[in-house]
């Protein structure tokens, strides 16, 4: 999983590879060097129509929404940050570098015994009515009382033997 110079863990170094990539197509169009923002505009390799979005470096936002997903910029921040020349991968958050997995997992684990072996406890159990209980299927019947000047909605029904018989 790890290789020795391995900056990044690999599910971020594969998706941020990958837009990477993909940034090669793209075209910064009108930026503003002050604010670090940008309009990028997709190029199309299929013919469908192109795409433009705003990207803000200093805000790590883009108007694709892929950027706040996973906190690892999108290709047309990538494209943005070489137009102003900065590294990309510093806008790669530091809870995907190898040095804070390593840190994760550098404590001591002890497994748990079966409950058997647990303290017991002096805490009762209380359950909390605002919690609502699923419905089973079928349709919901309403509870509500109505007043007396609600007036059914149903149309009244006609006998169609009745019908027939006047005929």
């Amino acid at each position: 999983m790890l290789n020795a110079n391995q900056e990044w863990a690999d599910f971020a170094f594969r998706i941020f590879e990958a837009r990477q990539a993909e940034a090669v197509h793209h075209i910064v169009q009108k930026f503003d060097y002050n604010q670090q923002s940008a309009s990028v505009l997709t190029l199309s390799l299929t013919g469908q129509g192109s795409h433009t979005y705003v990207v803000k470096l200093k805000h790590k936002t883009c108007s694709c929404g892929k950027w706040g997903t996973h906190g690892i910029p999108c290709s047309h921040a990538i494209q943005v940050s070489r137009h102003f020349g900065v590294n990309a991968s510093n806008f790669i958050p530091q809870y995907y570098s190898i040095r804070a997995y390593r840190k994760t997992y550098q404590g001591r684990f002890e497994p748990l015994y079966g409950e058997e072996y647990w303290d017991p406890v002096d805490i009762e159990l209380v359950h909390n009515p605002a919690v609502r209980v699923r419905r089973g299927p079928g349709r919901y019947v309403s509870t509500r009382i109505p007043n007396g000047s609600t007036t059914s909605t149903c149309s009244p029904t006609i006998s169609i033997s009745s019908s027939l018989e006047s005929m």
